[in-house]
């Protein structure tokens, strides 16, 4: 399935949503950039002021939906997201008041255009100075009445553009490896050891955590890691709805969990318990999960798979296995797209 609006890389999704400015800020600058326009010298008076108000309402009309146009292509049109934004937006605003909102600002940026070109039209059958003025004033006042009535849906959109470009910059097309666990199983040591660099930081919603993301490079195939610590690292029961949720839609990511385990006494959970954590997260993930055993050097090998921070074995055994899943992601893409 094509998944769009992609994040090509690291940092905000949604850090190109432009700033929503409010209906007397966008009043404000189209009148003051209107009201810079003086034609020079004409032989006649009433040419002159025709000119003027002619520039001055094309002016006006210009910045004023250059702004709204921006808006409407800039925000996300919602259908296109992928499952993962599309939870996590559901979670926090009003997906149907969001559409209107932009349903408002659209027929308000057609409507402005369209009486735009009328006045202008009017323009050019009168006569008078005085008459060219009033042309000029009305049009003030409509544009003016149509802004100041979308007031209450730029509000709202600049609040859902807050919010939105507070969401993680997480790339949803690639070969990606959720780490879970206990607390201090070795989650961001590991994250390191397979990336060789220090990961980014991003706040996750809805939780007063943050997660790690780092990348490395497999061949020419970009591969993400995703170390979420305070977050798959104790029962959902531990958790109200919103927060469950807000997790829950780390689900919709095609990747494959790392479950950490730790064995060796060190820290205050018990093997039941990463066990039962274990099949917690096996329960409410549709995602392939890989066990994998940290602290070999102070515990005794009960997975296939061991690894520890400190001496670094199993890592070669570790880096083969991620290979290998990246290599399953891309053929069942291949698949997909029949190529």
């Amino acid at each position: 399935m094509k998944r769009i609006l992609t994040s090509l890389k690291l940092g905000c999704m949604f850090d190109y949503i432009p700033t929503v400015l409010r209906s007397q800020e966008i009043i404000d600058k189209s009148f003051h950039k209107a009201s810079n326009i003086v034609e020079p010298y004409f032989p006649k008076k009433e040419m002159k002021i025709r000119k003027e108000v002619t520039d001055r309402i094309s002016t006006i009309e210009s910045i004023s939906t250059g702004h709204l146009d921006k808006i409407i292509r800039k925000f996300p049109t919602i259908e296109t997201l992928h499952p993962f934004y599309f939870d996590l937006i559901d979670l926090m605003f009003d997906v149907d008041k969001y559409k209107l909102s932009l349903g408002n600002v659209q027929w308000t940026t057609d409507k402005i255009k369209d009486f735009s070109t009328v006045y202008i039209k009017k323009l050019k059958g009168v006569k008078t100075i005085n008459e060219m003025n009033n042309i000029m004033k009305q049009y003030y006042g409509r544009f003016s009445s149509l802004i100041k009535n979308i007031n209450k849906d730029l509000l709202y959109l600049g609040e859902c553009r807050n919010y939105l470009r507070r969401l993680p910059g997480i790339i949803t097309d690639i070969p990606t490896f959720i780490i879970a666990g206990i607390p201090n199983s070795g989650k961001s040591s590991l994250i390191q050891k397979l990336t060789g660099t220090t990961p980014d930081i991003a706040s996750y919603p809805f939780t007063t955590k943050e997660i790690l993301i780092g990348y490395k490079n497999i061949g020419t195939r970009r591969v993400q890691f995703i170390d979420t610590p305070g977050i798959l690292d104790r029962p959902m029961d531990d958790r109200n709805d919103i927060e469950r949720r807000a997790i829950i839609a780390l689900s919709k990511i095609e990747g494959t969990i790392l479950f950490l385990f730790d064995y060796s006494g060190t820290s205050s959970y018990t093997e039941d318990q990463q066990n039962n954590l274990f099949n917690e997260i096996s329960g409410s993930f549709p995602n392939k999960i890989i066990r994998i055993q940290t602290k070999i050097d102070i515990s005794e090998r009960k997975e296939n798979i061991c690894i520890s921070s400190v001496t670094s074995p199993g890592l070669k055994e570790l880096d083969d296995v991620v290979i290998a899943e990246v290599e399953n992601f891309y053929a069942a893409r291949n698949q997909e797209t029949g190529y």
